[in-house]
Order: structure tokens, then sequence, then C-alpha cells
């Protein structure tokens, strides 16, 4: 796949935030060998997306000043991988999971390229699985099921809010 034509889909402008919601940011974050990198929550009580599969990232916080801040320090938390190293090539959303539409959360898009290809993945004490997702995997393993978007992956299965980013950023891949 071409993901040099993804960058035209994508905004960059400042995103403005309104007091009646809450952020979040989250990130695609592609090597064209491996794929799509997400991670697997750990199980908490205190977690409603616990056990889930996901993209890194998490909730802004006022010191963060943006959601740019917001997304560099989650990946770099969660995964290990600094995203001031990598170019954003621009962002999508907002989505909101079922289960708190207030929350809005902003999808960043890095492509790793041969500077910084293969950085090494640390994995969290927030998760219990890290690793790459090939767009082929994907590709095979969508299916509709109570007309909800699902991906059956290797590791399991990817629904939620989570699914419908990885929808609508692969129907991106393919207009």
């Amino acid at each position: 796949m071409d993901f040099s034509l993804i960058q035209d889909k994508l905004k960059n402008d400042k995103i403005l935030f309104l007091e009646v919601y809450s952020y979040a940011a989250v990130a695609i974050i592609i090597d064209k060998e491996k794929g799509l990198l997400i991670e697997k929550r750990n199980e908490r009580l205190d977690d409603p997306w616990a056990g889930q599969f996901a993209l890194p990232g998490g909730h802004f916080k006022k010191e963060d000043i943006d959601l740019l801040n917001t997304i560099t320090r989650e990946v770099q938390e969660e995964t290990g991988i600094d995203l001031k190293s990598i170019k954003s090539m621009g962002y999508f959303g907002p989505f909101s999971p079922r289960n708190k539409l207030d929350l809005l959360v902003y999808v960043f898009v890095y492509m790793l390229d041969k500077n910084n290809g293969n950085p090494e993945l640390k994995q969290s004490s927030e998760t219990s699985y890290l690793g790459w997702v090939t767009l082929d995997e994907l590709k095979k393993g969508r299916k509709e099921m109570d007309g909800e978007i699902v991906f059956n992956i290797r590791e399991g299965i990817i629904w939620g809010m989570s699914a419908r980013i990885l929808d609508t950023f692969m129907r991106m891949l393919e207009n």
C-alpha cells in the first residue's frame, strides 16, 4: 500500500478544546514491513476497557498543553517509542467510545522510516501485549458482527472504538 497518499486525507490544524468534553489521543504507528502497533490493556477493575486490544495512547492532562504532547507522553510510557523523533503525518477523528460519549479521541498517524524504523518496544505495566499486526491480517480478519465491525487477529479480537478507528483508517488507505 502507498502510505504517502494518506497524508492528504489527514488534518494538521490545531484541535480546539470545548469544556464540555474530555479528550484523549491514540496513535497509529506504521512500520511498512511489520504493520501497525497494537496493545492489549491489562485486566483492571478501574478500567472500563480492561482486557481490550487498543492503539497506544491515553487521556489529555492539562500539563500536556495539547494532544500532540499527550500522544507523545502516552506512547513513550506504553511502548518506549519516542514520537519526537518521528514525524506525525497528521490526525483524524474524533471518535467516542460507546460507553463514554463525552470523550473525544483523536487519532495521530506516524510512519516509521529507515532513520527510526526499528525502535525497541518496551511494554508497560498497563498492557499485557504489545506487538504488530499486518494490514493483510486486519483485512482478512475484518468481520461484521451484530452491526459492528470487529477484527479477528492471531492474538484475539479487536472490537469497539479501536475497531471503528482501524476500519476508518483501512478505508482511507483503500480510497
